[in-house]
């Protein structure tokens, strides 16, 4: 699974019936990025649950096409051909997230926040998806997000996963900023981005790690001392 598909599947706009079908049978089934033309029948014995004598889920042809319309509303699923205008019997799509180039697959180790932490290249691609057309950053926006985490040293989140928390981060910040001072009729992409850099965080925002990080071994040292 690519992070784009990831992103796509575990928006709360997607229901469960939705994401099951999408992984458990279009993916799985698929030829590469297409599906193969999809067959109603077997869709709805993919999703059906049975339980003593009776079926405890079952979806309908109407169901079906519900869900498939959901797939694509996410833009996991691009239509390629229909035989019929009513429903996706028959139909062929193309798996649009999974063919996205530069997005490698997720990484599983998942660590905690430390003060040498950086986004990879993979961040402007997830930005956008996120719906953040400029993923430019400044050494605050990144000092404080850095020293948020740090003082919560129980949370651990692979890179992707921080990634996305950093993207978040960077909308509510903006929209923040736009509600404060509103942008010219132009619109707000035509103002200047904060630029990223690699010279390290700020004054400020180190003094947030230092902070941040001295909270944490005082916990420590306490913890220790229970220990003993």
């Amino acid at each position: 699974m690519t992070p784009a598909e990831y992103q796509a599947l575990t928006s709360p706009r997607l229901s469960h019936p939705a994401r099951s079908l999408y992984l458990l049978y279009l993916r799985h089934q698929a030829r590469g990025d297409e599906t193969q033309p999809l067959d109603y029948p077997s869709l709805g014995r993919a999703l059906a649950v049975q339980g003593e004598g009776e079926y405890r889920y079952r979806v309908t042809p109407a169901g079906l096409t519900e869900l498939i319309d959901e797939l694509q509303q996410a833009g996991l699923l691009v239509l390629q051909q229909r035989a019929h205008p009513q429903h996706y019997h028959g139909a062929r799509f193309r798996l649009e997230l999974k063919r996205l180039q530069g997005l490698t697959p997720l990484p599983v180790r998942q660590f905690a926040m430390h003060p040498d932490w950086r986004p990879d290249e993979q961040l402007d691609g997830l930005a956008r998806l996120c719906g953040l057309l400029d993923s430019r950053y400044d050494d605050t926006e990144l000092g404080e997000f850095i020293a948020y985490w740090l003082g919560r040293p129980e949370v651990f989140e692979n890179q992707h996963q921080w990634m996305l928390r950093f993207v978040r981060q960077l909308k509510k910040q903006r929209a923040l900023r736009r509600d404060t001072n509103p942008a010219p009729a132009t619109g707000y992409q035509q103002q200047a981005a904060p630029t990223s850099t690699d010279t390290g965080p700020s004054k400020r925002a180190r003094e947030m790690m230092e902070e941040a990080q001295r909270l944490r071994d005082e916990q420590q040292e306490s913890h220790d001392e229970k220990d003993t």
